[in-house]
């Protein structure tokens, strides 16, 4: 059973009534927060997704305190069913929030690496715009799909795909590798299984992370650019917006 509810459950959840809830606070605020728009000049109609303020513009830091303060406050299984929801029927859509594809395609990447469920609202995969709930359920263009945003639906299809091979997205703990204002490393784990993904808001010198911390020697590319090797560091792209993906390997397997 996953609640409605769009503000903090973790009373709720910790209760064992429900499975999960729709994750606003530990998930859809703070990527709000991250990846808003630089030309969102004030806040949407619809205020900071129900508050009646503009939608803050936070640092890496705290959008992975809010996400970790959250997750510590109800069990791990509730983690793992709750919606890791980008917006919904009751929100602006997130294409106007971000601003742009890029940013629209780095918060579908957190969407399908971060623990939870992905719930996309339909249209959200074309490109849809709405400033507030009602203004979000445009009517489909089913009879115009060169109205659709390509590059966007790809990414959807390879994101999801990405998701559904990988136990460690779906299953595993969450650990942080680097953060800071404009990037987000982090490694999805199980015992079989290790899966790194950096999210970038901003361009930035290549990151460097020591091969010891990630528990292997090679990194298959997933999704978005290659990594490199340089002695015991890994080298990571860290153009932005960008968002990739990498499978953890030891050396030959």
């Amino acid at each position: 059973m996953v609640a409605e509810h769009a503000h903090d459950a973790r009373a709720d959840l910790r209760a064992g009534g429900w499975h999960g809830t729709m994750n606003y606070p530990g998930f859809t605020r703070p990527v709000w927060a991250w990846l808003r728009g630089d030309e969102l000049s004030g806040e949407p109609a619809s205020g900071f997704l129900g508050l009646p303020v503009g939608v803050p513009r936070l640092p890496g830091g705290s959008v992975v305190e809010t996400m970790k303060r959250f997750r510590a406050g109800v069990p791990w299984q509730s983690v793992l069913h709750s919606w890791t929801l980008l917006d919904s029927h009751d929100t602006a859509r997130f294409r106007t929030i971000a601003g742009s594809r890029e940013r629209q395609i780095l918060g579908i990447g957190l969407q399908m690496t971060t623990p939870g469920v992905p719930m996309v609202f339909a249209g959200d995969e074309i490109g849809l715009e709405g400033e507030w709930g009602e203004d979000a359920r445009r009517t489909m263009p089913w009879s115009r799909p060169e109205t659709w945003d390509s590059e966007l639906y790809e990414a959807y299809r390879r994101l999801i795909s990405v998701r559904r091979g990988s136990r460690a997205l779906a299953r595993g703990g969450i650990r942080y590798a680097h953060v800071s204002a404009d990037a987000i490393a982090y490694l999805r784990e199980v015992s079989a299984e290790t899966v790194l993904c950096l999210a970038c808001r901003a361009g930035s010198e290549p990151l460097r992370l020591p091969l010891a911390a990630l528990g292997g020697h090679e990194l298959e590319t997933l999704f978005g650019a290659d990594a490199e090797i340089d002695g015991d560091d890994a080298v990571l792209p860290a153009e932005g917006p960008a968002f990739h993906i990498w499978r953890v390997r030891e050396e030959g397997r």
